[in-house]
């Protein structure tokens, strides 16, 4: 027989073949009961996993699972729940499968033969340093895993290896961390979709709510980052919000309608009494923790730019300027999500009087030109004019114009305004961006400032990409 721990006979169940039902159960609820113990044994190395892969969120980075078979499987059920759950980007955990997503269905086991597939998957990923894959191989040797691992670690992303046996050296010298839930040899010897398929969904369950929860997409024990996108999830935010607040489910539901069925920001506009604008900023400068937005924002001493200094899990410059100079591609992104949900009839933009489009780009495109780059060069020039409230800017209407212009006009805008700043991270940079000034009775950074609009692009994204689901818009108090 195989070496491999999954691949060796059971002596447990070598009379399997000859007993009845109920023996059968037994004996294969006997050996489960093994599963839960295995896992535990590898808290401290999930841990660690986790710490990574939220540090790596905080940086733009994905986690990505590669697998084949049954691996393969579990990874993409677990990426596939999180965007529900969680309220995430489906880009934010990602799956690779070996045979692709046909594979899903019907068994391509030949395809995890081949390294240079698996390599391949991961090229075509885009996969960058700030990315983390782990390969799942329950019988630690499955070639398209490992040269998916070999590729992300030669492109310098992190790199994290769940098995359920000891794998080979080269294996333990490439990855960064190693989960090992050994759990024994399986009822039928190697059917790895039993003990180990069972303790692999385990480990993928722990990493994923761990790090959403760390990332501050649960409120207490609640999911309020959910989305509220079929009946099925109208229904559990109406109950959350009703749980936490006390209030009716038509309060509940004329709630959600205000925020485009997102739970966390009506639960912030009622707990701190501000428009959808204000919570989602307040909750952006508290890096999406409803808890602490309610901590710090709810005495009623509310500095409109968080006045704050820069903390841990927020971007540092350089990061800050890229999610700055990212803004008109991820608008694209957006626009190109909203009209996949109008395709499928997947609800209706949150609002009969939503902004088209090109109206969305336009209006970030003079936004950008009169009140950030104008005020951003007096600003590092030396003039004592302090930038403006974003609620004082008296912008016109922005047209009707098509998308594709005022993209590009907004690209245009936004560049000059990086052209302003230092380029390179660094003292020069550090300097620009603690400058102070006044707005009202606070003392803000230039930083504080650039985050603001940061938070202003990530906003008018957000109500391109939204849309309300009918179940919302139906029932009591609609």
């Amino acid at each position: 027989m195989d070496r491999r721990l999954t691949e060796a006979r059971n002596p447990r169940t070598r009379a399997i073949d000859r007993a009845d039902s109920a023996s059968i159960v037994h004996l294969i609820q006997a050996e489960d009961r093994a599963v839960p113990e295995a896992v535990a044994s590898q808290a401290g190395t999930i841990a660690r996993v986790v710490d990574d892969v939220v540090e790596r969120f905080r940086h733009g980075g994905r986690l990505v699972y590669v697998g084949a078979g049954t691996s393969g499987r579990l990874g993409v059920l677990d990426a596939a729940e999180c965007p529900p759950t969680f309220g995430v980007d489906p880009g934010l955990v990602r799956a690779v499968i070996a045979g692709g997503p046909g594979a899903l269905l019907r068994s391509a086991e030949g395809a995890e033969d081949s390294r240079a597939g698996g390599a391949q998957a991961v090229r075509e990923l885009g996969i960058e340093s700030a990315d983390l894959v782990l390969g799942i191989a329950t019988s630690g040797t499955t070639p398209y895993v490992l040269g998916a691992l070999g590729e992300a670690a030669a492109l310098g992303a992190g790199t994290a290896f769940l098995g359920c046996t000891q794998p080979a050296p080269e294996v333990a010298e490439l990855v960064d961390h190693l989960i090992l839930p050994l759990v024994g040899p399986e009822v039928i010897a190697g059917s790895t979709r039993m003990k180990a398929g069972t303790a692999t969904k385990l480990v993928l369950n722990t990493i994923t709510t761990a790090a959403m929860v760390r990332g501050g997409r649960v409120y207490e024990n609640l999911m309020v980052d959910l989305r509220a996108r079929s009946a099925k999830l109208v229904d559990r935010g109406i109950r959350i919000f009703t749980t936490l607040t006390g209030a009716s489910r038509a309060e509940a539901r004329r709630a959600l309608i205000l925020t485009g069925g997102a739970v966390k920001t009506a639960l912030a506009m009622r707990a701190l009494g501000v428009d959808r604008a204000l919570a989602e900023r307040y909750l952006d400068c508290t890096d999406g923790f409803l808890a602490l937005a309610i901590e710090r924002f709810g005495d009623g001493g509310r500095p409109y730019y968080g006045g704050y200094p820069r903390e841990p899990g927020w971007p540092d410059g350089a990061e800050l300027l890229s999610r700055l100079g990212v803004a008109p591609a991820r608008l694209a992104a957006a626009r190109e999500a909203g009209a996949a949900a109008d395709a499928a009839g997947r609800g209706v933009p949150a609002r009969r009087t939503a902004w088209s489009p090109g109206r969305h780009a336009a209006h970030l495109a003079d936004f950008e030109r009169d009140a950030v780059r104008t005020r951003l060069e007096g600003w590092l020039a030396g003039s004592e004019a302090p930038p403006p409230v974003f609620d004082d800017w008296e912008g016109s209407e922005p047209s009707d114009v098509p998308f594709e212009a005022a993209l590009e006009a907004f690209a245009a805008q936004r560049r000059a305004s990086l052209a302003a700043l230092p380029g390179v991270p660094g003292p020069a940079l550090d300097a620009a961006l603690a400058r102070r000034a006044r707005i009202g009775e606070e003392t803000v950074t230039l930083y504080q400032f650039l985050r603001g609009v940061a938070q202003h692009d990530a906003a008018h994204e957000s109500r391109m990409r939204e849309r309300v689901h009918p179940a919302l818009l139906a029932g009591e108090g609609a």
